[in-house]
């Protein structure tokens, strides 16, 4: 056997989960079908369910195939995804994501050269409108984001707790048992959780895609509060998941709700203005949307977590 063959770039499969995606499902697709991968890559479109035109868009594309997750989520996705692909190698793309040329081809180099289970890249957002930036920089800003590293697009490629979508090989992810299919909106982190006990999670920045921010406060609230809310069935399935940050926005809510509300709520508006008068340098028309998504994605966020807390409290009693 030669080198070149020994060599041969590993099969990837391209795994695209989505509901009612018709405005994205074309550019994302292109952006799959523009990778610069010298090896073959599979791309399976996982519809849940879609009552517009996302699966007819799709199959117009060549080479695209769409198969039925009927339990509609998207960690239900993945593993009809899983259960499906031809591939070695599994990259995972949302529909509202435009991932680089060579995304593909580096994440596959990350799997190889790290060794780890996971890889993948910062989650860099997408935004025209002055509401939309200002919701990028609440999502990106350390008050809104935290200190995640995956929402940081800077520094080195390095071991981390998470990564924005991922890839990862196949047969790997199925010995960890797939996705749990009881975390959506937060599939992806309690994923990682588990891989840290194998290879670990590593971000590469180069690996690069952008993600189209979501609209008007209510759909960043709707988001925010099923983050929250998986978050805490994530905690209450691996309690050691949980770190001090995320503890934050409802010690906030408990503080707002004590007998010390006031200083609370005071210390917690300069905190807002503060970061507001930032943006007002950096981007005058986008600061007023900032000043509305951070209490907006805080709020949220917050009673989802207090709402999944006490699900999972309430099902432990009942066992």
């Amino acid at each position: 056997m030669t080198d070149a063959v020994a060599a041969a770039p590993a099969a990837v499969t391209v795994a695209i989960p989505v509901l009612d995606g018709e405005q994205q499902i074309d550019g994302c697709l292109a952006a799959v079908e523009a990778q610069t991968y010298a090896g073959p890559i599979e791309i399976l479109v996982v519809d849940g369910g879609s009552r517009d035109r996302t699966c007819d868009l799709a199959t117009r594309h060549a080479g695209v195939r769409v198969v039925d997750n009927p339990r509609r989520s998207r960690p239900a996705a993945m593993n009809v995804a899983l259960r499906e692909a031809h591939g070695e190698i599994v990259v995972r793309v949302d529909v509202r994501t435009s991932v680089a040329p060579d995304y593909v081809e580096r994440s596959v180099r990350a799997l190889d050269r790290s060794g780890a289970t996971i890889v993948g890249g910062p989650m860099r957002l997408a935004a025209s409108s002055a509401r939309e930036r200002g919701v990028r920089a609440a999502m990106t800003s350390r008050l809104g984001g935290g200190p995640a590293a995956f929402r940081r697009d800077e520094g080195r490629a390095r071991f981390v707790d998470t990564v924005y979508l991922g890839a990862f090989r196949r047969d790997e992810i199925v010995s960890l048992g797939g996705y749990d299919e009881n975390f959506g909106g937060n599939e992806d982190a309690e994923l990682a959780h588990r891989a840290q006990s194998a290879g670990g999670v590593y971000l590469d920045p180069a690996i690069r895609s952008t993600y189209a921010v979501r609209g008007g406060p209510r759909e960043l609230a709707a988001q925010y509060f099923r983050y929250g809310r998986a978050r805490a069935g994530t905690v209450a399935k691996h309690p050691s998941s949980l770190s001090p940050r995320q503890l934050a926005v409802p010690a906030l809510l408990l503080g707002i709700l004590s007998p010390w509300r006031r200083p609370v709520l005071a210390t917690y508006a300069t905190a807002i203005v503060s970061r507001t008068a930032l943006e007002v340098a950096r981007d005058p028309s986008a600061a007023p949307w900032l000043a509305v998504a951070l209490p907006t994605m805080h709020v949220a966020w917050g009673a989802g977590f207090v709402r999944g807390l006490a699900r999972a409290c309430s099902r432990a009693l009942r066992r």
